[in-house]
């Protein structure tokens, strides 16, 4: 309904993206999303993952451009914190095989700000952002200046408040920012920031109509629909019988 899509939990409008189109998948991990949307609508697809391992994934999903860098506050070598390896196959939350933690390993991954990805890539104007990069959000938007923001159409952010509540004024402090920027907000989680739209409304024809009805016909018809799957699935023991 007007144009909202979904895919791995990250909510965009369908309507603005095409053939010419481009997408930033940050945060990347596998490449489904960017992947996907490669596959929905012919897009280019440029898709960033920082984990060594998950970086091979990255490169064996099909349709999209697989970098190896970790897209946030700084250009250059950056720190990032994985649970374990065995080799050089490394895990965010490491787990050894009785279950009991395995401990952290910090190593050093190639950064760099959104100005430089999209200078790097040759891309003037950014159809879609994806953003899931586990806490990273914050440097992200602070490093990205207001002129590199007005040349995205959109973006789907996962913010990680869920994971640290007082970064909650933080979140609303980067909504404000976007929305003085001409960014519309349509929050399409209930408790969390997990799942918020940007629409840059200077170059999306979405008028206020509209987004009244993505903030609330979607919104809560999405959430109703996922209440009565969870209610009406079946259980366990059910289908056992």
């Amino acid at each position: 309904m007007m144009g909202l899509a979904e895919f791995d939990h990250h909510t965009f409008y369908l309507p603005a993206l095409g053939p010419a189109s481009v997408v930033f998948d940050l945060g990347a991990a596998g490449g489904a999303f960017g992947a996907n949307l490669h596959a929905m609508t012919g897009c280019r697809s440029i898709c960033a993952e920082a984990s060594p391992s998950v970086f091979r994934n990255l490169q064996a999903a099909r349709g999209v451009e697989a970098h190896q860098l970790a897209v946030g506050g700084t250009d250059g070598p950056v720190s990032m914190t994985v649970g374990g390896h065995v080799g050089d196959t490394y895990w965010v939350r490491g787990v050894d095989d009785d279950g009991e933690d395995a401990g952290t390993e910090t190593i050093e991954v190639p950064g760099v700000t959104l100005a430089t990805l999209m200078a790097r890539t040759g891309v003037d104007f950014v159809d879609l952002i994806k953003l899931d990069i586990e806490g990273a959000e914050f440097a992200f938007f602070d490093a990205a200046g207001d002129d590199t923001l007005r040349r995205v159409g959109q973006m789907t952010v996962e913010f990680h408040d869920f994971l640290d509540p007082a970064r909650r004024p933080d979140v609303l402090a980067i909504i404000r920012r976007l929305e003085g920027l001409g960014f519309a907000t349509v929050i399409m989680t209930r408790n969390t920031l997990g799942d918020v739209l940007f629409l840059n409304r200077a170059h999306l024809p979405v008028d206020a109509v509209q987004l009244f009805v993505m903030r609330t016909v979607v919104k809560y018809g999405r959430g109703i629909r996922r209440i009565l799957a969870r209610r009406f699935a079946p259980r366990r023991s059910d289908m056992a019988a």
